[in-house]
């Protein structure tokens, strides 16, 4: 479905040639993985201008950069944590993993806290079951790698309704400082407790996205030398009136373009090389933006941001997803039906997560589909009724004469057909 041989085959081709010409330079790259996430298109609470751009320009910058990129934007709680959960289990084969998030947030009781664009934030419970804390974010992607490295340019200006901006411990006026534990590098957007800007005339971009993304690429360059770049140019965007801030605990310093030493001829074999084969991973984009639910992937052809239209036949394709990922053990026929629902149970189960979407949407068929393996041990099937024993008949013993003739065989009586049975599950309870 996302043209997975032909992919396989150019990321070997790709790895023939790395390790052909660049051996050194393959010794010393390690596995990067990105999370990026933008949100702007909030339901209740007031919209932002930058957010899905902002994602979408840092999700490119990172895949040139060599990282294998995962892109959500506009996306809500239920797509939100069954992604989270697919990309933690990669983490641990990762020397660099990195988060980003653009879009609303707020600080409660000294703990940030992320806003899905769903989130109505109406009362002090919502406040904590609507949103995401950024420490469990953070410690589900430290898992065992190295260096975990978190951006975020949120805390524009306060999402919060006023029925619950005077609640004790919420605070309006930006995020809170955060510890990670050793490895870890965040950077805001702006100084604990002041706000940031959402948009500069001019630009597409926020003022410290925008800075990111005119400074990440430079060889040479350690990410502390990075932010020192990046608060000069928002402090020359926004009159100084928005300095970023970040905090360190890395064991090492991080180069997202490293220099490379006595650089080999320029034979173009890496330029051509790039335009046939992607770099590892890819971008995929899940949306979930109210009713208007769409996706776009990344083109490894092209390298721009290009819809993927849904299947025609939503009920099928979500079908076939299930069984490839081992949740589904019916037949694919495109009925949607109780199997079919059971089988989306399964998966939630085995993802560990609050069932979501019972019916073939197209956000459930990009979720399927992001799945790089196998989800579920058992499939999910429905019970059958037994069937009737078909009648069986007796055929009369065949006479036989003395003269030399030959013997007819008796007449078989018609078989019965045994009725065709469905059973069908009235009611499902989950507990």
């Amino acid at each position: 479905m996302f043209h997975r041989v032909p992919q396989i085959m150019r990321q070997c081709l790709l790895g023939v040639l790395a390790l052909a010409v660049f051996p050194l330079m393959a010794e010393a790259a390690g596995r990067k993985l990105a999370l990026v996430v933008g949100n702007e298109a909030y339901e209740t609470l007031p919209g932002l201008a930058t957010p899905v751009a902002d994602a979408q320009a840092m999700s490119k910058a990172l895949r040139d950069l060599g990282f294998e990129v995962t892109l959500l934007t506009d996306v809500g709680p239920e797509v939100f944590q069954a992604v989270l959960g697919t990309f933690a289990g990669q983490v641990d084969q990762a020397d660099t993993v990195l988060f980003y998030y653009s879009g609303h947030a707020f600080q409660m009781g000294g703990v940030n806290h992320l806003v899905p664009v769903g989130a109505k934030l109406a009362d002090q419970a919502a406040l904590q079951s609507e949103t995401w804390r950024l420490d469990d974010i953070a410690k589900v992607l430290k898992g065992k790698t190295s260096q975990l490295l978190l951006f975020l340019d949120a805390c524009r200006d306060t999402p919060l309704p006023d029925a619950v901006k005077g609640i004790k411990g919420v605070e309006t006026g930006g995020l809170a400082q955060f510890d990670g534990g050793a490895g870890t590098f965040v950077a805001f957007a702006t100084a604990p407790g002041a706000v940031a800007w959402d948009k500069t005339e001019g630009s597409a971009n926020s003022p410290f996205t925008a800075a990111l993304l005119r400074n990440i690429a430079t060889p040479g360059q350690t990410i502390s030398d990075l932010m020192i770049a990046v608060r000069n140019d928002v402090g020359t965007a926004t009159g100084g009136k928005q300095t970023p801030w970040d905090q360190s605990s890395l064991r090492e310093q991080f180069f997202f373009a490293p220099l490379v030493d006595d650089p080999l001829p320029a034979f173009d074999l890496a330029e051509q090389a790039s335009a046939i084969v992607p770099p590892p991973g890819g971008i995929s984009v899940i949306g979930q933006g109210g009713a208007d639910e769409k996706l776009a992937a990344m083109d490894s052809d092209t390298r721009s941001l290009n819809a993927k239209p849904a299947p025609d036949n939503l009920p099928l394709a979500v079908q076939d997803e299930l069984k490839r990922v081992g949740c589904y053990g019916m037949r694919v026929d495109g009925q949607w039906g109780n199997g079919s629902r059971l089988a989306m149970t399964a998966y939630y189960k085995a993802k560990k997560v609050d069932a979501g979407e019972m019916e073939p949407t197209e956000a459930a068929w990009r979720m399927l589909a992001a799945e790089p393996a196998k989800v579920c041990e058992t499939p999910a099937q429905v019970a059958k009724a037994p069937s009737k024993p078909k009648a069986t008949t007796k055929k009369p013993a065949a006479t036989t004469t003395t003269k030399n003739t030959a013997t007819k065989p008796a007449p078989t009586a018609p078989a019965k057909t045994a009725p065709k049975c469905k059973f069908m599950v009235i009611a499902v309870v989950c507990s």
